[in-house]
């Protein structure tokens, strides 16, 4: 196992490992889930006993942008591969009463088959990192050598996950953990419950996504056939954050109300033959730092994610763990020369 390691599977988990592998450090990327993805999730569709089964529908993350410099190359990279596509530069807008209107903004960018397969694509060229997937992490804590992730030496470490979650994980007692770090931890996260509707045709206005403001059941839903550019009759409503935070502990029982909240801000009468939910307690932070990551140079521990980089966007969250890659990079090309020219070790 590489003595840096790399703790979460979402795509600035993996960004963060392919920055260290281009500079030549090796990585080992531990992840609690059994693929890669993190909240860029995707589901196919199965034992629905509709003819959606087989679909790939996202219940994570509903699109991204490519407005950075950084990102941009590596989105055209990807759409030339057939990984990405263009969606869309127009949404809907609606309320509680129905749609109000469009609003037009940057082009969104989806997936061929689904947005997880973007980590995945990503974590394919990954040239020196060993990915062990399933494997969740119970405790970071410091000694007076250095880092331990579950008892294990690491010469340096970055959680890269919601920092609810990267704090649970953290010894408070160890001393050498500085209230810097801590602070990190105090944004507000707002949950989502995803709600998956398959119907047995489109009978609502097309419409590709739908920001609905003022609704006390929903804040979004995407239509996923057009996301998918089959037309398939899918949608994905996001649960308002105040009454996801409710059903946490029993997602399902929010469907009634979300399947009803669908039909009223479409205007159809339609009930779906087959629908889902799926709990994103950390779904987004409410606020994000303008600072790229967290690095206490140190101990050799970090923070990345779309809670930094003035984020919370895929784009941001994917800078950010590129940017702590480069600068965990930095950090131990400084340790070994400083071994080479005075014969010392600096972790």
């Amino acid at each position: 196992m590489s003595t840096v390691i790399v703790v979460g599977g979402g795509i600035s988990g993996v960004a963060c490992a392919g920055a260290l592998n281009a500079r030549g450090h090796a990585v080992t990327l531990l992840d609690k889930g059994r693929v890669l993805g993190g909240r860029m999730a995707s589901r196919t569709v199965r034992d629905s006993g509709t003819p959606s089964d087989g679909h790939v529908v996202d219940i994570g993350a509903s699109y991204f942008t490519a407005q950075h410099e950084a990102f941009q190359p590596l989105i055209e990279e990807m759409v030339g591969e057939g990984v990405v596509r263009p969606w869309t530069d127009t949404f809907h807008v609606a309320s509680s009463g129905g749609i109000d209107g469009v609003k037009t903004g940057p082009i969104r960018y989806t997936a061929t088959n689904g947005i997880r397969s973007i980590v995945e694509h990503l974590a394919r060229q990954l040239t020196d990192t060993e990915i062990i997937s399933a494997h969740g992490v119970a405790s970071v804590s410091c000694d007076d050598d250095g880092l331990l992730i579950d008892g294990a030496r690491a010469e340096a470490a970055a959680l890269c996950m919601p920092s609810p979650q990267a704090r649970a994980l953290i010894d408070p007692s160890a001393p050498q953990f500085t209230d810097a770090l801590f602070a990190t931890h105090e944004l507000v996260w707002e949950p989502v419950i995803a709600v998956t509707a398959i119907y047995d045709s489109p009978t609502w206005r097309e419409f590709d996504g739908m920001f609905v403001n003022d609704d006390p059941v929903i804040t979004w839903i995407a239509n996923d056939g057009s996301r998918r550019g089959t037309g398939a009759p899918v949608l994905v409503a996001h649960v308002q954050p105040v009454l996801a935070a409710r059903h946490l502990e029993r997602p399902a029982d929010v469907l009634p109300a979300a399947l009803g909240a669908i039909q009223r801000v479409l205007g159809i009468d339609e009930t779906p033959t087959w629908a889902t939910v799926q709990r994103w307690t950390y779904a987004k932070p409410m606020s994000a730092s303008t600072e790229p990551f967290f690095l206490d140079e140190t101990i050799g521990l970090g923070l990345a994610g779309d809670a930094w980089a003035g984020g919370p966007r895929v784009e941001t969250a994917w800078l950010s763990g590129h940017l702590l890659g480069h600068a965990l990079a930095d950090r131990r090309e400084r340790s070994a020369n400083d071994v080479r020219v005075t014969g010392r070790t600096s972790l």
